[in-house]
């Protein structure tokens, strides 16, 4: 079996008192792994591990210069976060602590992206899925852009040809309006996107004719409303992926009951199935499979990563 899980005890933020000011759970990332050492006894031989940190460099394959620059700014890092009491602390202890778990994710996105096309396999990569980060910007606690990234570089390295075809299932409960922005002009990555259309990004202009496959929903969708319309819809962007190269799946768990931001009605159950099934119709299609584990704002959100972690290892 060549499914794998990356994982680094470096994924944890260690931002003193970030738990108070915003609903992340700074922890969740070693919290799910956790539950996996105690339940998988032998989890060493899923386990991939990113070593170095996205250095600026590699980053500057999709994010200008400036941007990049200004994260040495704590006001800059505060806007991306939306908290504004982070400009108050010292840059220097927000790019250890903050910024560099997140770089090291998006390294794991990239060994994730890697092991699955060579390996023709699904691999889940415990952090990433950063969609709101544009190429001049950050939004939404989203930095950097990880699955652009490894698009990109995967065609630099002839990992994949320019004309590969590569799918985005994003189930977090926000539209990733960031990852969108890159291939505006690129028809080789198609998008399905079920999100709320009532909390941020929202609904732009021109969704039916330029995105098919942009499925919005309201605030407080019960969970049996959100699998039906999940059955109903994803089968036919499916079809538009039989030849493709590498499909991601950003499994947010902001859906969940209670997450404020995702602001939907998903049981811990509900979820949990939506993972199943979406794992399921990929390993059907035979395709190689990163997934991501994207937004999630609640104290049970550790849990559903371990959940959705557990079904990919036992595929």
């Amino acid at each position: 079996m060549n499914n794998r899980l990356v994982y680094s005890e470096g994924y944890d933020f260690a931002v003193a008192g970030l738990d108070k000011l915003h609903p992340f759970d700074a922890k969740k990332f070693s919290k799910a792994w956790n539950i996996l050492n105690d339940e998988i006894p032998d989890l060493v031989e899923y386990h991939l591990s990113p070593k170095e940190l996205a250095a600026d460099e590699l980053l500057k394959l999709i994010h200008t210069s400036e941007y990049l620059k200004s994260l040495s700014q704590s006001t800059a890092i505060a806007k991306v976060v939306e908290l504004g009491l982070l400009r108050f602390f010292p840059s220097g202890i927000l790019a250890r602590s903050l910024l560099d778990p997140i770089r090291l994710a998006t390294s794991g996105t990239l060994l994730a992206s890697q092991h699955a096309v060579k390996n023709q396999a699904m691999v889940m990569n415990f952090g990433g899925g950063y969609h709101h980060a544009f190429s001049n910007r950050g939004e939404g606690f989203c930095f950097f852009a990880d699955v652009a990234l490894a698009i990109k570089s995967s065609r630099i390295s002839g990992l994949l040809q320019q004309n590969d075809n590569v799918g985005m299932i994003d189930l977090d409960a926000h539209r990733g309006n960031g990852f969108e922005s890159f291939f505006t002009d690129d028809s080789s990555v198609s998008i399905f996107d079920m999100y709320n259309f009532q909390v941020y990004p929202g609904l732009h202009p021109g969704d039916v004719d330029d995105y098919p496959y942009m499925v919005p929903l309201q605030s407080g969708m019960s969970g049996e409303s959100y699998l039906r319309v999940l059955r109903e819809e994803l089968p036919a962007f499916l079809e538009t992926l039989k030849d493709a190269k590498l499909v991601f799946y950003n499994a947010g768990t902001d859906v969940l009951v209670g997450d404020r931001l995702g602001r939907l009605n998903l049981s811990f159950q509900h979820v949990v199935e939506r993972d199943r099934y979406v794992l399921q119709q990929l390993k059907a299609l035979a395709v190689p499979v990163v997934v991501l584990t994207s937004g999630g704002y609640t104290s049970e959100s550790y849990r559903l990563v371990a959940e959705c972690a557990k079904i990919l290892v036992n595929m």
